[in-house]
């Protein structure tokens, strides 16, 4: 069937295949899968395990509570650490056991473009406040669904640091 043609020529075929079958599965398929892909590995704790994707118009989200702050506290981010210590003297002793941090990953997807975020949030026990919160975010364009898919995970990845 393609024998005739040449590298390119078949590169090519191929690219639009690929593009052709994005475009009818959509990216839902591909944000989902990586989004569930980064829980797995950055918000699973002990009592959140197997995290689902949830989604809302262009938003799809995986989000986690960590309910040990002892676990919290062994996280590398100097910002949080910080931040987790202040928010145990307003909870201490055997009260520190009630507190919990919210942690989300997200990506909004519009036409060309994705707005991916990473967020912590220790503003226990509502987490509304955005002053208790570390953000990490970042937006991009593409041209096809065959660069988002090529491009999404690493996107992502790059705002991972804070929950390490």
């Amino acid at each position: 069937m393609y024998e005739d043609l040449s590298k390119e020529e078949l590169a090519k075929k191929m690219r639009e295949k690929i593009q052709e079958n994005l475009k009818e599965e959509g990216p839902a398929n591909l944000i989902i899968h990586n989004l569930e892909n980064f829980a797995y590995r950055y918000l699973e704790t002990s009592e959140n395990q197997n995290i689902n994707c949830l989604l809302e118009g262009h938003k799809f989200w995986v989000e986690s509570t960590e309910n040990d702050i002892l676990e919290a506290l062994k996280w590398k981010n100097k910002e949080v650490k910080a931040a987790l210590i202040d928010l145990c003297k307003e909870y201490p002793g055997p009260r520190s056991k009630e507190i919990s941090i919210r942690l989300e990953l997200n990506s909004t997807l519009k036409e060309n473009k994705i707005h991916c975020q990473a967020l912590i949030n220790w503003d226990f026990p509502e987490f509304k406040s955005k002053d208790k919160e570390i953000l990490r975010e970042s937006t991009h364009h593409f041209e096809d669904y065959f660069e988002l898919r090529n491009k999404h995970a690493s996107w992502l990845e790059e705002l991972t640091d804070i929950f390490i």
